[in-house]
């Protein structure tokens, strides 16, 4: 087993593991892949590990986290969603692998036709959409800062009777 200190001594960051020794500055641009289980490992406040459930996850796909501690596909037509909305995938997650799941702040994917200034809320299958779902439920995801960054901020969900 290996055991990794972590020290912030502002503004650098010293990660020591066994006899090594690292030293990073900035500290807020620290983001460690360390392996460490349970799947979800909080590392910079902004986004975390998780591991994909049955399936994987896409790039830039909407996720919840399952009652087995691994992110999926979320779905606003799907009221047990609701609640347990996390994130987004920052690339493509492989079934069983671990991957960055950013849960505020700006996201960039330049295949995005987003409208700038736009609310983007869940749509089916982890997408977003600026149409609000007919059933299920209703949650914002975000505002598009121009037509390739979305600005993540997830509200509370909302659901429909």
């Amino acid at each position: 087993m290996t055991v990794v200190t972590i020290t912030d001594t502002s503004p650098v960051v010293t990660v020591t593991d066994s006899a090594k020794r690292i030293t990073i500055d900035p500290p807020s641009e620290i983001r460690v892949d360390i392996g460490v289980n349970p799947p979800v490992f909080n590392l910079t406040g902004h986004s975390i590990f998780a591991k994909a459930g049955i399936g994987g996850v896409n790039g830039f796909q909407i996720v919840f986290l399952g009652p087995d501690g691994m992110v999926y596909p979320a779905d606003g037509e799907n009221p047990t969603h609701a609640g347990l909305v996390i994130g987004m995938a920052s690339a493509a997650i492989a079934e069983g692998e671990n991957g960055l799941i950013q849960m505020a702040g700006e996201i960039e994917n330049p295949a995005w036709s987003l409208v700038p200034g736009a609310t983007y809320y869940l749509g089916a299958a982890g997408t977003m959409s600026t149409t609000l779902p007919e059933n299920g439920f209703w949650q914002k995801i975000g505002v598009a800062k121009d037509s390739a960054t979305l600005v993540l901020s997830l509200g509370e969900p909302i659901k429909l009777v």
